[in-house]
C-alpha cells in the first residue's frame, strides 16, 4: 500500500531550510496600529518569498491564495503586517475574546526564535477582527501585552501586529540573527499555510498548529538591536486573594485525580525576578491549588495513565528547560505510549513553596528548582529538587542534555534519578541518531537501583519517516516525581509513516508502529502493533485514524508473605519482579472507525466507533462531538459518548454514557464566561465519575494584567461540587509568562 500511494502521490516541493537569510529593515519611525498598512514605510519591510510562493502545509502543495508579509523593527518594537487574499473563500471571524477559540477563525501568525537554537521561540497570531493569541515554548502561561488590529475588505483582509521587544527574551544588543516564520490559517477550508517550507514539516489539528517542533526549519533574519533592548526586564509578581463558599468549599483535586478535604489558601504569591535578560529567578509561596484556570477530565478507557498539561505558574515557567529530554526536538519513551519523564510536575499535586532559576545563554538552556509540601493522599511531607540542562546548536543538528530529580519524602523515602542523552540530526540526508540513559537510586526503589536506556535510528526524508530502536526499562524504574508508563520491559520498537496527497484528497498519513518487550522472567510483558490511516478529502470529510491498535499486557500477583510466599494481594502490570507469580496476559485491542466533517473549521462534527477486547472486558466505544459559534459572541459544544462492556469472567453486560453541553459567551476582548453541564451514568469499570456535574467559569483580565476568576463547581469532579471560588490576581511588573 505504501508503494502504491507513493507512486500516485505528487512529489514534495524543494525545501527552504534555515540557511535562507535576509536583513530585516529598521523602521524609519514608530508605526501606527493601522491594519490598512497605509504608511509608505511598510513597503520597505516586505518579506521576500524564498520559494516564490507560500506553501499549503495541509495539502503539501503551493498555496492557491496569496499572502504578503511585512516586518520592520526599531529599538522598542517589532512591526508585523499581512495582506491575505481570499477571493472565493469565506473569511471567518467569529471570535471576540483574546486567547479564546484559537484556530476557529482565520488567522495570520509570526514566529520568532531569539535564541536561534529553538529554546526561546514565540508565536503571535491575530484574526481578521484583531483578536490576539500567543504561545511560547518556554511557558504555556505566556500572556504578554501587545497590540493587533485587522480589517476585512472585499475578498481580502489585512492585519498588523506591534510586539514590544520587552516581552521577548532578547539575549544581547548589536547585530544578530533570529529565526523567523510567518504562517496563515484558512478556517473555511481547514488549511494551514507556511512561508518557510520543508517536506519534513508537519501539519496539526486546528488549535494546535503552528508547532514549535519546526523551529529548526525557520529562516534567519538579521537585526541590529540596541543594547537597551537587551537590558534586564522588570520583575513580575502576582499576588492572589481567594475565597471559597459552599458545602464543598474545602474539597480540592489531588495529583491522582481524587477530591479530598484541604483548607483553602486565602492568599499567596508567584514572582519572577530577572537575573540577566534571559535568566530568571522564579519563586512561589502558598501557591494556589484550586485549578480555576484549567481543569482536565476524561472517561475514555486508558491502558496507561495519560499525561496532563501543567499550568501552575511556578512549574509552567521554563518547564521545557527542566524536562530537557522532553523538549520539542526529542522524544524519550516508547513509540506507542506517552514518553517517560524523569520529572512530571502534575504528579506533585498541591505543594507549599518553591524556588527556581531558569533561562538560556548562548546555545544552552537550563533550569534548577526546589519545592516543598505535603501530600494529602499519602500523608507524605516532601522536599524535592530537580534540574535540567540542554545544549542545542543552531538548527538543532546536535543536542545533548542532562536532567534529574532528588526527592526526599517522609514516608515514601528517598529517590534520586539522573538522565543523560544525545541526539544528532543531519538535515541533508535525513538521518537522526538518539540515545538516552537514566538511573534511579534510593529507598523508594524496592531493589535500591533501577535504570532506563533507549536508543533509536531514524530516517526522516520528504514524505517518509522510518525509525527503529531498543528500549530497556528495569523492574520498578519509576521516579517518584516522574512519569513511567510501564517498567520491566526490554525489546525492539519500530514506527513508520508516509504522508502524501492524491486527487480529491488534501492529505493522507499512513502510520505503522510495533514493539515487543520481555520482562526479567523471559515472558512477553508488553507487545503492541498499530496501523492507522488519516485522510482529509477536499469535501472536508476526514478519516481521523481508521485502523487498529493491537496490544497485550502481562500482569502478576503480588504476594502478601515474605519473599514470594503467601496469598496474592492484588495484580499489577507494572512488574512481577522478583516473584513473577500467577502471570496473566490480557489483550488491549481496539479497532476504530473515526469520521470527521469540517474539522479545522468553526463547525466540526466528529463521530467514532471502536471495539475490541480491552483488559477484563470486550468493549464497544461510541463518541459524537460537535461545536459551533452562534452569532458573534456565543459558542455551543455538544458531546455524547458511550461504552458497552461485557466482562469475560461472568458475561455481565455493563454500560456508561456521557452527555455534555457547554456554552461560552465572550463579552469583549478580555472577558468570557463558560457553562458546562455533564451527566455520566452507568456501573461499568470505566464509569468512575458517575453523576451530574454543573460547572461555571467566569474570567476577566483587566488592562494592567490583574485578573478575576469566579468558578462554581469543577468539570474535573464526578458530580457538582457545591463550591464557589472567587479569586483575584493582583499583577505587578512584567507581563504574565514573560
Amino acid at each position: 500500500m505504501l508503494l502504491l500511494l507513493a507512486s500516485l502521490a505528487k512529489p514534495a516541493r524543494a525545501a527552504v531550510n534555515g540557511s535562507f537569510a535576509f536583513t530585516v529593515v529598521r523602521a524609519p519611525h514608530p508605526l501606527a496600529l493601522d491594519p490598512t498598512l497605509s504608511d509608505p514605510a511598510w513597503a520597505a519591510g516586505r518579506v521576500p518569498d524564498p520559494q516564490g510562493a507560500w506553501q499549503n502545509i495541509t495539502t503539501r502543495q503551493p498555496a492557491t491564495v496569496a499572502t504578503t508579509a511585512y516586518l520592520l523593527y526599531d529599538d522598542e518594537n517589532l512591526y508585523v503586517g499581512f495582506r491575505a487574499v481570499q477571493t472565493g473563500v469565506a473569511i471567518v471571524a467569529t471570535q471576540t475574546t483574546n486567547d479564546i477559540g484559537f484556530g476557529v477563525d482565520d488567522f495570520v501568525g509570526f514566529g520568532v526564535d531569539t535564541s536561534g537554537a529553538g529554546s526561546q521561540a514565540y508565536y503571535f497570531e491575530t484574526t481578521p477582527r484583531g483578536v490576539r493569541y500567543e504561545q511560547a515554548n518556554e511557558n504555556v502561561r505566556f500572556r504578554p501585552r501587545w497590540s493587533a488590529a485587522g480589517k476585512v475588505s472585499d475578498g481580502t483582509w489585512s492585519a498588523v501586529m506591534i510586539i514590544p521587544l520587552n516581552v521577548l527574551r532578547v539575549p544581547r544588543g548589536g547585530s544578530q540573527q533570529w529565526r523567523l516564520q510567518f504562517v496563515r490559517g484558512i478556517a473555511a477550508r481547514g488549511e494551514h499555510i507556511s512561508w518557510v517550507w520543508s517536506p519534513l514539516m508537519s501539519d496539526a489539528p486546528s488549535g494546535t498548529w503552528p508547532i514549535f517542533y519546526d523551529t529548526r526549519f525557520w529562516a534567519a533574519g538579521t537585526f541590529n538591536i540596541a543594547a537597551s533592548a537587551a537590558t534586564r526586564p522588570k520583575p513580575r509578581a502576582d499576588v492572589y486573594g481567594l475565597a471559597s463558599f459552599g458545602g464543598d468549599r474545602n474539597l480540592f483535586q489531588q495529583a491522582n485525580g481524587t477530591f479530598l478535604p484541604m483548607s483553602a489558601r486565602p492568599y499567596g504569591v508567584d514572582l519572577s525576578y530577572p537575573i540577566t535578560p534571559t535568566i530568571r529567578f522564579v519563586g512561589t509561596a502558598n501557591p494556589d491549588f484550586s485549578n480555576v484556570e484549567i481543569d482536565q477530565q476524561t472517561i475514555v478507557p486508558q491502558e496507561f495513565a495519560r499525561q496532563l498539561v501543567e499550568y501552575r505558574p511556578f512549574f509552567a515557567q521554563g518547564a521545557a528547560f527542566i524536562n530537557a529530554a522532553s523538549g520539542p526536538r526529542t522524544t524519550v519513551g516508547t513509540f506507542v505510549n506517552s514518553p517517560d519523564l524523569v520529572f512530571y510536575s502534575p504528579s506533585v499535586g498541591p505543594f507549599d513553596s518553591g524556588a527556581k532559576v531558569e533561562g538560556t545563554f548562548g546555545d544552552q538552556s537550563f533550569g534548577a528548582l526546589t519545592f516543598h509540601g505535603y501530600d494529602a493522599t499519602t500523608n507524605n511531607t516532601f522536599s524535592d529538587e530537580a534540574y535540567g540542562y540542554e545544549h542545542a546548536v543552531q538548527g538543532g543538528s546536535f543536542i545533548y542534555w542532562s536532567d534529574g530529580v532528588f526527592a526526599n519524602h517522609s514516608i515514601a523515602g528517598t529517590d534520586d534519578t539522573i538522565e543523560d542523552g544525545v541526539e544528532a540530526r543531519d538535515l541533508d540526508n535525513g538521518m537522526i541518531y538518539f540515545a538516552d540513559y537514566s538511573f534511579e537510586d534510593g529507598t523508594w526503589v524496592p531493589q535500591g537501583h533501577a535504570d532506563l536506556g533507549e536508543f533509536f535510528v531514524d530516517h526522516h526524508k520528504g514524505n517518509f519517516e522510518i525509525s527503529g530502536g531498543y528500549l530497556d526499562v528495569s523492574p520498578n524504574y519509576n521516579p517518584i516525581d516522574g512519569y513511567t508508563s510501564n517498567s520491566d520491559i526490554r525489546g525492539p520498537q519500530f514506527f513508520s509513516d508516509y504522508t502524501g496527497t492524491l486527487p480529491g484528497v488534501k492529505n493522507y498519513v499512513i502510520f505503522v508502529a510495533a514493539d515487543r518487550y520481555l520482562d526479567d522472567s523471559g515472558a512477553v510483558h508488553q507487545a503492541d502493533s498499530q496501523f492507522f490511516l488519516n485522510a482529509t478529502f477536499k469535501d472536508l470529510i476526514s478519516l481521523d485514524g481508521v485502523g487498529e491498535q493491537i496490544g497485550q499486557l502481562r500482569s502478576y500477583g503480588v504476594p502478601a508473605g515474605p519473599g514470594c510466599s503467601g496469598p496474592i494481594l492484588y495484580q499489577t502490570s507494572f512488574t512481577g519482579y522478583p516473584c513473577y507469580r500467577d502471570g496473566v496476559t490480557q489483550p488491549f485491542n481496539l479497532y476504530q472507525v473515526p469520521l470527521g466533517y469540517r474539522d479545522g473549521t468553526p463547525t466540526p462534527f466528529d463521530v467514532n466507533y471502536s471495539w475490541g477486547p480491552f483488559g477484563d472486558n470486550y468493549v464497544h466505544l461510541f463518541t459524537m462531538v460537535t461545536s459551533r459559534p452562534i452569532g458573534r459572541n456565543l459558542s455551543l459544544g455538544l458531546e455524547y459518548d458511550g461504552t458497552y462492556e461485557r466482562a469475560f469472567s461472568n458475561g455481565v453486560l455493563d454500560s456508561q454514557w456521557l452527555r455534555r453541553v457547554s456554552v461560552g459567551y465572550n463579552f469583549n476582548a478580555n472577558t468570557n464566561i463558560s457553562v458546562g453541564l455533564r451527566d455520566i451514568n452507568g456501573l461499568g469499570g470505566f464509569a468512575t465519575q458517575t453523576g451530574n456535574n454543573l460547572a461555571i467559569g467566569f474570567d476577566e483580565r483587566f488592562a494592567h494584567g490583574n485578573e478575576l476568576f469566579v468558578n462554581y463547581g469543577s468539570p474535573a469532579a464526578g458530580y457538582t461540587l457545591d463550591r464557589l471560588i472567587v479569586k483575584f490576581v493582583f499583577h505587578s511588573g512584567a507581563d504574565t509568562g514573560t
